[in-house]
């Protein structure tokens, strides 16, 4: 037996709508790290705009204007990361606890324990094994290219071209086999990360469907959301106004656009938290359904 992709992929809308407070709770949690981004890391954000500005406006950009944007993003990256990580494990594992333990929805199934811990675990691991499988695949791309145009022989580039459409199979196979994995973990409250293997045979066209439905619907949320920043960007002048202040602290970057930040962080934080919903939901519906089969 199946599970009905097109049921699961719709518990984000139920869940929300069964607890409609877990949107302002997991928004709270995205709030956070849009204010550290926005905020604490102003000043970086005030260079990366002023970077962007100038390669958007050059014809032809020079290796340093490219370095330049680079290190700038690479300035936020480096400690922003842990937090992202973080606060995604903890949305992940609400997320899962909404479907699989709904009687548990205080504080809109937000915890901080073992269950967030587990996850982050497992995501890290899920990363690793999709980056360093698809990492390997492009690199021999890189390589076949490289040797194609040296040497002009046509079969490398079509060599490149198979080891690209192998390279996104891979991915998006390995993506679906260890998609269960987070509320497989969540539901045993321990570490499954190759149980998902299991759970997922016989399964894996519907899985897929389901998350493509998911992702179309994320992309509808997000659109909404384009709408909504759109006027309150007209309002408050937008992160995009942040340019200006390149070459400040960030004491003085929040003294002066204090109010586009949180605007646009709070809209942020409201609709990562829809997405969320839509997006991490119907893996845990799934499990479900296959479990209880």
């Amino acid at each position: 037996m199946s599970f009905s992709a097109t049921e699961a992929a719709f518990e984000g809308f139920r869940v929300v709508r069964r607890h409609p407070m877990t949107v302002l709770f997991w928004g709270l949690a995205y709030l956070v790290l849009f204010l550290c981004m926005f905020g604490l890391g102003g000043g970086q954000w005030a260079a990366i705009m002023a970077s962007a500005e100038a390669l958007e406006q050059s014809s032809n950009p020079s290796p340093e204007d490219l370095m330049a944007l680079g290190q700038a993003y690479g300035g936020l990256f480096v400690w922003l990361a842990p937090l992202g990580l973080a606060i995604g494990a903890v949305i992940s594992t609400a997320a899962a606890r909404s479907v699989l333990r709904p009687e548990e929805k205080a504080w809109g199934y937000v915890r901080l324990g073992m269950d967030e811990v587990r996850v982050l675990a497992v995501t890290l691991v899920v990363a690793l094994m999709v980056g360093l499988s698809s990492g390997l695949l492009f690199g021999g791309v890189g390589v076949a290219v490289g040797i194609g145009a040296a040497s002009g022989q046509a079969v490398m580039f079509l060599l490149a071209l198979i080891l690209t459409l192998a390279a996104i199979a891979l991915i998006v196979w390995l993506s679906v086999k260890l998609s269960l994995a987070v509320p497989i973990t969540v539901d045993r409250r321990k570490i499954s990360l190759f149980e998902s293997f299991a759970a997922t045979k016989g399964h894996f066209w519907p899985l897929l469907g389901m998350a493509l439905l998911a992702i179309v619907m994320s992309f509808v949320v997000s659109i909404l959301g384009t709408i909504i920043s759109a006027g309150t960007d007209l309002a408050t002048g937008g992160l995009d106004g942040l340019s200006r202040f390149a070459g400040l602290g960030m004491v003085d970057v929040l003294v002066r656009a204090w109010p586009a930040i949180l605007v646009s962080s709070l809209v942020n934080a409201i609709l990562s938290a829809l997405q969320a919903a839509v997006l991490y939901a119907p893996f845990s519906a799934a499990w479900q359904a296959l479990r209880d089969q």
